[in-house]
């Protein structure tokens, strides 16, 4: 298994994991639901860095420049 700095998320699955994530961030912080947060966050760092360790782990790559 090799782990790259390359991107592998792009396009929609970028856009559906900023979306999805500053939505489930928010709905975290107003109902005050931690795992609901986190989940958030974890989308949103994976969507700005366009980094998903786990596609890497299954080779995915839905990257522009695969």
């Amino acid at each position: 298994m090799k782990i790259t700095a390359r991107p592998n998320i792009g396009g929609k699955d970028r856009e559906l994991r900023l979306l999805g994530g500053a939505a489930l961030t928010l709905v975290g912080c107003l109902t005050k639901n931690w795992v609901v947060k986190t989940a958030g966050c974890v989308f949103l760092v994976t969507g700005i860095t366009r980094k998903c360790v786990f596609y890497d782990i299954l080779g995915i790559n839905t990257a522009d420049n695969s």
